[in-house]
């Protein structure tokens, strides 16, 4: 929407940073008793029924003063809101968190986490990224039985996957080495797809050189990217407990709403796919996620990845009342480390 007059401004930013220190709804005469303002309660009062009508603000109960709505935070996160830097100590703690376990990818998004839920009294969430954007570095099969093989992939990053799959043709060990082996050839740096558009180049290259092995090889993975065609996203998420904190969750049914959503696999990967790829940072405000579970929080992420290619999210999830102006430098920053040490491993 565009901007208010500069009176309606001050007035909407006074309640919203009131409301998010206090969790209390903001009367006319609160804000009459701010020197800056030098207005009446009276003036107070018609400025903030205008707002009202505008849907900025909401009164809870008739007697009570008035509170942001989703609309209003996100007019205060647009036009309002002012981003100090971060604190040489908080940078050097989220560096410090981050670089512990440089070159495993894993570890490393797990203690960005928990630097954040650390810093903020919020929930933080990352989503690892899915396998098929990652380089491999290895992969190997292996017999379990008659037909069943698992296939066991190493990315570049030291992540793992195991995928397990059937084939209607019998292998032995020593043939799953062999084609093991042969595949290590050309995996390096190159994604699951890319290996198999490789396969297939060859393949046409020189049909009779690669039969016999590389149609067995691209048999095996075949079925190993079919098998591993749905959703792979991993989530890992610290802090929950920091929710109990905020009295916007005392209502035990609202809790548990909560604790379900962050427990359901689906609804936290639909909560961090809803947001654009390529976008250094979003905010996501109350009914502003489409996932329903969520309508009582505010979700901030950016974007990580190696070499400007986005590879996951990191962010934090809080009530709509979060301090916005604190998380959004702390999830920015956490992301732009990642990504240093990601580009330097």
């Amino acid at each position: 929407m565009e901007n208010l007059t500069e009176r309606y401004d001050r007035i909407l930013n006074a309640i919203v940073s009131s409301y998010i220190c206090s969790a209390e709804p903001v009367g006319s005469r609160t804000l009459s008793r701010n020197a800056a303002f030098k207005l009446s309660p009276a003036t107070i009062r018609n400025v903030m029924a205008d707002l009202e009508d505008l849907n900025l603000l909401c009164q809870p109960h008739t007697s009570a003063g008035r509170i942001p709505t989703d609309k209003g935070f996100r007019y205060y996160v647009d036009h309002l809101m002012e981003l100090p830097e971060l604190p040489e100590t908080v940078q050097e703690k989220i560096r410090m968190a981050c670089a512990s376990h440089q070159g495993n990818m894993e570890e490393m998004l797990k203690d960005g986490i928990m630097a954040l839920s650390q810093l903020a009294p919020y929930v933080s969430v990352v989503s690892l990224p899915h396998f098929n954007q990652a380089t491999l570095k290895h992969i190997r099969f292996v017999r379990l039985n008659d037909r069943q093989i698992l296939a066991v992939m190493v990315s570049g990053s030291g992540s793992v996957q195991n995928v397990l799959f059937e084939m209607d043709t019998v292998f032995v060990q020593d043939d799953l080495n062999r084609f093991s082996n042969f595949l290590n050839q050309m995996v390096d740096g190159l994604t699951l797809e890319g290996v198999k558009r490789k396969i297939f180049s060859q393949m046409k290259a020189d049909k009779d050189a690669y039969d016999s092995v590389m149609s067995q090889v691209l048999r095996l993975s075949q079925k190993m990217l079919d098998q591993r065609a749905g959703d792979d996203s991993e989530i890992m998420i610290d802090g929950k407990l920091n929710i109990l904190e905020h009295p916007e969750f005392a209502d035990l049914d609202k809790m548990k709403q909560l604790f379900r959503a962050f427990e359901e696999k689906n609804i936290m990967v639909k909560l961090l796919d809803e947001a654009q790829k390529g976008e250094q940072l979003q905010v996501f405000i109350g009914v502003e996620n489409q996932c329903e579970e969520m309508n009582l929080c505010s979700v901030v992420m950016a974007d990580y990845g190696q070499e400007g290619q986005p590879m996951g999210k990191i962010g934090v999830i809080g009530p709509t009342r979060m301090e916005y102006s604190r998380i959004i430098p702390l999830v920015r920053y956490t992301a732009e480390v990642i990504n240093q040490l990601m580009d330097n491993s």
